[in-house]
């Protein structure tokens, strides 16, 4: 009887030596933890390119860095995609390549170490105060859980990865702090109240502690911005406001010593204290 873990990786096998890039999606779903639009999106131009010119994408070529310069940069208009665009379309097929590894099909990534431009830094306006407000309002009516994360955001300058990362064991609510990565951030009231529904679901804060639980569910990154571009289109918000959006509205509007935002280096605090300020003088020009 033949193994179900090699069929598998026989099938997958299969499907990059014909190309087959919508059967590789929905054979790695699950261990990819994107949105299929945003994987096919992402991994079509690469496939593409190389079924054109038969670049065997489980064995490429020594040059691999360099072809792939032109798949993750064209886009079918003409003239090269944004940096974001050339790094997201990376990254998806890095991930792609390390889930290949995980199932024994290939020994090491071919992408890893690949030459990237430098992220782009959005220079659109910070959004408004009072629709950051109404935000929080949908997202308060519909949405304990993701209510409390965009509180954390917004109110402690909380990024994406610490909020995946956050354990109930990090949190001393006697003390209403709480321990980050780098620093301990004192919480303001506001994030004390939103954590305390969360806190009273997963037992209080002896078991919630002591089972070392997430506080909070979502998947990954993906997850978190689709649940808040739905409460954006809810609440007719646009355009729609970010999760780096809402951060850097944080550092506006609740200026602090890096601790309390999470910085540890009061050098990257100024940089992005710096562009949240210019952000939201743009926004007073127009």
């Amino acid at each position: 009887m033949t193994d179900p873990g090699d069929e598998r990786a026989m099938k997958l096998a299969q499907a990059f030596h014909t190309f087959n890039l919508e059967q590789i999606i929905g054979m790695l779903r699950e261990e990819l933890h994107r949105p299929v639009p945003q994987l096919r999106a992402n991994l079509r131009p690469v496939f593409e390119a190389a079924q054109a010119q038969e670049i065997n994408l489980l064995s490429p070529p020594a040059d691999f860095h360099g072809w792939l310069q032109t798949p993750l940069r064209q886009i079918q208009t003409g003239g090269e995609a944004r940096a974001n665009t050339i790094r997201a379309r990376y990254a998806t097929l890095k991930q792609l390549y390390d889930a290949l590894i995980d199932l024994g099909l290939i020994d090491g990534n071919p992408a890893h170490g690949c030459p990237l431009p430098p992220p782009e830094h959005s220079q659109a306006p910070l959004p408004s105060p009072a629709d950051i407000q109404r935000l929080l309002a949908e997202a308060g009516a519909t949405d304990e859980e993701l209510f409390a994360a965009l509180t954390l955001v917004y109110q402690q300058a909380f990024q994406l990865t610490e909020l995946s990362a956050l354990r109930w064991s990090a949190l001393d609510f006697s003390r209403a702090e709480l321990m980050r990565a780098r620093t301990i951030t004192a919480l303001r009231p506001e994030s004390l109240n939103a954590l305390q529904p969360l806190l009273s679901r997963a037992g209080g804060p002896l078991h919630a502690s002591q089972k070392g639980q997430r506080v909070f569910s979502f998947k990954n990154a993906d997850d978190f911005r689709l649940q808040l571009w739905k409460v954006c289109q809810a609440a007719s918000l646009s355009p729609t406001i970010g999760p780096r959006e809402l951060r850097l509205a944080s550092l506006r509007d609740f200026p602090q010593a890096p601790p309390g935002s999470g910085f540890s280096n009061p050098q990257s605090y100024e940089r992005a204290l710096r562009h949240a300020t210019a952000l939201a003088e743009r926004k007073r020009e127009k």
